[in-house]
């Protein structure tokens, strides 16, 4: 057994958090003691995301702040993984003196080697697995990436340089990872790819994700949400699936980028401002309840205004449930670097503003008519103040969208459990509740 502390620090989406789960695992299983807390840790890991400009500034900040370990604890190495491991890795260990190794999203098929020569260990051809994650999301939440890469090959998007193609895992594969999560406990299964809607087109030849939520149901799982559906790719199977399956959370994560077609031609986006509406009424039509997120671009190089005021009367006309927004980052070696219609950046943040403005009055209107509503939820935790235990819906992926606040003095109330509450009032872009006895359960 060795005797060394490792810590993992995890920057980015929930698909580079599996990625940490997993490297967690190989760690455990190669004997090494895993630790939450920096300052004990004789080896310190960031797993990195390089998706755009933002998330590169804030992977350099954190390395530069996990380096000073090596002065105040007694951290020996320091480590650097994932995403822009794999994009700059000779920068990385040109520019910064204080990492001792750098390891891919592209090398951790050879996770055991590179590990075993660099600390002088013993090869044992451990590898990463799936099924031997150490689950760091709140309990009883746990993410399922079904498959990596992606085929779609948006303009803006760097995340096949650095993931590849599409690869697909098999059901049964997905299906016994997924078998020994609800063994542990888990209760939410969140489905997570870069786009699950292409779930399958490169090993059954055509798209498989209601066939495998079909197959997930039928574990004893209470909830399963799916995110990053690819709106040009939801068919009427998988809508059938979502609609009548009572385990299959009633939420769509609908990345839409741009409703434009000026734009959505040139960001190389796979479908159309008409059959974009399409999908978005057969959804509330299908499913009047369903919960719509979606996600919008703003700034992508040629965007006029009449572009923009496009897009942005879609938000005020649509009225989206969850709204993430965000400015074109220009990456290099994707298409959109190269376009000579750059758009300004104080444009951009100004475009960026009007939308979220927009949705914030949306959202303080919509938010208000759920006070008095009772809902299912699940208790994920306690705030930092101790005053109030967290909790979400079916309305609410983890991380991203608002959370629904129970007070703490609410007898009988465990973690990880779900209860019956009612909508108080609104707290900002939370909910407050009160515990309601359950008379009868409420089916979402």
């Amino acid at each position: 057994m060795l005797n060394k502390n490792v810590a993992l620090v995890t920057l980015g989406c929930s698909k580079n958090e599996v990625d940490s789960e997993m490297v967690l695992g190989y760690l455990r299983a190669k004997g090494f003691n895993i630790t939450n807390n920096l300052s004990e840790a004789n080896i310190i890991i960031v797993n990195t995301c390089g998706f755009i400009e933002s998330a590169k500034e804030e992977a350099i900040r954190v390395i530069l702040e996990l380096a000073d370990y090596k002065e105040i604890g007694t951290c020996t190495d320091l480590v650097v993984i994932g995403c822009m491991a794999k994009r700059y890795k000779k920068e990385i260990l040109a520019n910064f003196e204080e990492v001792d190794l750098v390891i891919g999203v592209d090398e951790y098929n050879n996770i055991d080697e590179i590990f075993s020569n660099h600390f002088k260990l013993n090869k044992n051809n451990l590898c990463l697995k799936f099924t031997d994650r150490i689950i760091s999301t709140k309990f009883p939440t746990a993410y399922i990436r079904i498959s990596d890469g992606c085929n779609n090959n948006c303009n803006y998007c760097a995340i096949p340089l650095i993931r590849g193609k599409l690869k697909s895992r098999t059901i049964e594969d997905i299906y016994e990872e997924a078998e020994g999560l609800v063994k542990q406990g888990i209760k939410e299964l969140v489905i997570i790819a870069q786009d699950t809607t292409s779930y399958g087109v490169d090993i059954y030849k055509k798209p498989m994700l209601n066939k495998l939520l079909k197959e997930l149901s039928k574990l004893d799982v209470e909830w399963i949400r799916v995110l990053y559906m690819y709106p040009g790719k939801v068919n009427d199977e998988l809508l059938d699936e979502i609609a009548n399956n009572n385990k299959i959370c009633k939420y769509f994560d609908l990345p839409i980028q741009h409703i434009s077609n000026n734009m959505l031609k040139k960001m190389n986006r796979h479908t159309n401002k008409e059959e974009t509406y399409a999908l978005l009424n057969k959804i509330r039509e299908r499913i009047p309840d369903a919960i719509i997120r979606t996600t919008v671009l703003v700034g992508y190089p040629g965007e006029t205004e009449e572009d923009f005021e496009e897009l942005l009367e879609c938000v005020k006309e649509f009225k989206f449930d969850r709204l993430g927004a965000f400015t074109y980052s220009r990456e290099e070696d994707t298409v959109g670097y190269n376009e000579s219609n750059q758009i300004d950046e104080s444009v951009k943040k100004n475009r960026l503003d009007k939308i979220m403005y927009v949705q914030q009055k949306i959202l303080e209107k919509e938010m208000k008519k759920n006070i008095g509503k009772e809902l299912k939820v699940l208790v994920t935790d306690v705030t930092d103040d101790e005053m109030y235990f967290e909790c979400r819906s079916h309305m609410d992926a983890p991380d991203v969208d608002p959370k629904i606040y129970l007070p703490i003095k609410t007898p009988n109330i465990i973690i990880g459990e779900f209860y019956i509450v009612k909508i108080t009032n609104v707290h900002g872009y939370d909910y407050l509740c009160e515990y309601v006895e359950q008379r009868e359960e409420i089916n979402v």
